[in-house]
């Protein structure tokens, strides 16, 4: 049955492109070119529809002098989306989803986990903040694969209209909304999985190949008569098609008019949105303008050459950490994106209208916890380069900021483009800080701005009696210690490190404090501290305990232990549980002598400091509370 399935498409699709053959002998096309002018309607000069394909292989990139004479005679270019909003929109919808997935579900409860209050070997993290990206980086600017590297151009198809249009000089916009497109295919996917009769496709490799030839083949040609019949033929179903593709032409042509009755403009769109009796070529017809296609012959590399090697003029802005621990220059926001690949402390931005990204890591050593040596991390950077840097290093250099010590670095990747990294040490962290480009971009003035403006905050090694701002404790430390909120734990819980070294002798001091809330099972307390205390205990570093008993602080529970390291060193901690408030407080000196006392002792649990509260309705719960915290939610998402 199988078998007579794959036959009977087969030769459906033979006798398809038979009859269409022959039919173009009789009757001209109704859509012979990817670029079509549009006049009338009271229009003072044309403008102009393109149909793209979101893909960088080379395939698409068949531009004709048209194209680009088009892009430069127009006051606008659009796309379904704005690039130049593309990042800061996912980012909040991201956002959005946690946010209503946080308050929608059920409390699953947190589990603290062998990894929880764990410090280990960082040679793991070192190595992947050094070779690899963000995998959002090939998703926003290049869409790249490795497979396919040598048949690619540098970036997508409707990025490159964009960039283009930025070196020229034009206004950008789009004529989507992300969030209406999300919330489209959203509705799209339910619609289908709610359908009945769906057509059932059964391709096998050889036939799916071949469509996928015709579908390229029909695009080089600027064919969308063959391009909407195949697209027809491949969908399964009607209800996804008329609310993802239908629906969304509607809105392009909404916007187009828009936009048109303001100034002259160029828009590509996904190419299947233009033809068919309901594509936005007879939509906009339906509004009263006149399209007609214009031939695109093989694309004039010269003019695309020079266009290229312009470069769009970006504004760079001061950007923090959230504990202030750096600041850089960049033209935009370092954004914290997801990485299912890498549990990374990442912040990027992606330059959208020159292919280029600024990219931060940082990766905790906890080196004077543990008795490291900045000569001994430095030489751990430098013995990972060769191994993990892309390419080839073609510059090294010993660099200093505010003290801290690290390496300059330039490298060319295997397809030929510039990198640079600057990699600094400090007692607790590696922070690097990398720009990445095509060609030599990052020789420009851009990463001199970048490079340039970096600033590492200096460590204030003046006694101080410590209190976090959002309140939990107080203890007395040696020096203002660093605070680190650790978002990339792998047990999924958050984790926040405070560190601090007595310069006077080298003792460093950890406080590592995570909240546990779990609603479907109590243990006892000396269960949750021995959890702790062997989530701890690193056998990396440690050799044998000394001793260890339980008692309590300030009332609550708490378990005292004294840890002789392999290194002959000793730490002294205590892990105390207050609620769902798990702490694990560790000194580590040359012996438990060294290890000044009165840093347990003046650790006092304090109230949280919270907001003013406001009152929260909830319409769609029915829910009315007095809150300090209340999520932003978003009602057209939920």
């Amino acid at each position: 049955m199988m078998y007579l399935t794959r036959v009977l498409i087969i030769v459906q699709l033979v006798a398809f492109t038979v009859t269409n053959t022959n039919a173009q002998k009789t009757k001209q096309p109704q859509y012979p070119s990817l670029l079509w002018e549009i006049t009338g309607n009271g229009l003072a000069k044309p403008s102009y529809l393109f149909g793209t394909m979101h893909v960088s292989s080379k395939m698409a990139f068949h531009l004709s002098d048209s194209f680009y004479m088009a892009l430069k005679s127009v006051d606008a270019v659009a796309l379904e989306l704005n690039p130049a909003l593309w990042q800061p929109q996912m980012v909040e919808l991201e956002k959005m989803k946690a946010i209503y997935q946080n308050y929608s579900e059920l409390p699953s409860g947190d589990y603290v986990t062998e990894k929880s209050f764990h410090i280990g070997k960082f040679d793991d993290e070192l190595k992947a903040a050094l070779a690899s990206e963000p995998s959002a980086i090939n998703s926003l600017l290049y869409r790249s694969y490795k497979s396919d590297e040598d048949f690619e151009e540098d970036t997508f198809l409707d990025l490159y209209i964009f960039q283009t249009a930025r070196k020229l000089g034009k206004r950008t916009t789009g004529v989507e909304d992300y969030y209406e497109s999300e919330k489209l295919m959203m509705e799209a996917y339910r619609d289908m999985a709610k359908e009945k009769k769906k057509k059932s496709m059964d391709y096998d490799r050889e036939l799916t190949y071949n469509i996928g030839e015709k579908l390229q083949e029909a695009y080089r040609r600027g064919d969308l008569d063959l391009l909407d019949s195949l697209d027809q033929i491949t969908e399964r179903s009607e209800a996804y098609r008329e609310k993802f593709m239908y629906q969304r032409n509607v809105i392009q042509a909404h916007s187009i008019d828009t936009i048109l009755k303001k100034s002259s403009l160029f828009v590509g769109v996904g190419s299947g949105h233009l033809p068919g009796k309901r594509g936005v070529i007879e939509l906009l017809r339906k509004m009263g303008y006149k399209l007609r296609p214009i031939k695109m012959a093989d694309r004039d590399a010269r003019q695309k050459e020079s266009i290229d090697k312009l470069k769009a003029t970006v504004q760079f802005a001061a950007q923090f950490s959230e504990d202030s621990m750096y600041t850089v220059a960049a033209p935009g926001i370092l954004y914290k994106m997801s990485d299912e690949y890498q549990l990374l402390d990442r912040r990027q931005y992606s330059d959208m209208s020159n292919g280029t990204y600024y990219l931060v890591t940082r990766v905790k050593t906890h080196a004077a916890f543990l008795g490291k040596t900045e000569a001994e991390i430095l030489q751990k950077v430098d013995s990972s380069l060769y191994d993990n840097i892309p390419g080839k290093i073609l510059r090294k250099a010993n660099i200093t900021n505010n003290g801290y010590k690290g390496f300059d670095i330039t490298n060319k990747n295997r397809r030929g483009d510039l990198q640079r990294y600057q990699i600094f040490v400090t007692p607790t962290e590696i922070i690097l800080f990398k720009m990445g480009g095509k060609e030599n971009y990052v020789q420009g003035t851009e990463a001199n701005q970048f490079f340039g403006s970096i600033h590492l905050k200096k460590q204030n090694n003046s006694p101080v009696t410590y209190a976090p701002a959002q309140g939990g404790f107080a203890v007395k430390l040696p020096q203002q210690p660093a605070a680190y909120l650790n978002e990339s734990a792998q047990d999924g819980m958050d984790r926040w490190e405070y560190e601090a070294v007595d310069p006077s002798n080298g003792t460093a001091y950890l406080i590592l404090k995570k909240s546990v809330h779990n609603f479907r099972f109590l243990e006892k307390d000396s269960f949750d501290l021995a959890m702790i205390e062997t989530s701890f205990r690193s056998p990396d570093f440690f050799d044998k305990q000394v001793r260890r008993s339980y008692s309590t602080h300030e009332g609550y529970p708490c378990l005292d232990v004294v840890e002789k390291l392999k290194d002959g060193s000793e730490i002294v901690a205590r892990y105390i549980i207050k609620g769902p408030h798990y702490y694990a407080l560790a000194a580590r000196g040359k012996s438990e002598k060294q290890i000044a006392k009165d840093f347990f002792t003046s650790f006092h649990l304090l109230p949280y400091r919270y907001g003013v509260p406001k009152v929260y309705t909830d319409t769609f719960l029915h829910v009315r509370v007095s809150t300090p915290i209340f999520p932003k939610m978003d009602d057209s998402y939920r």
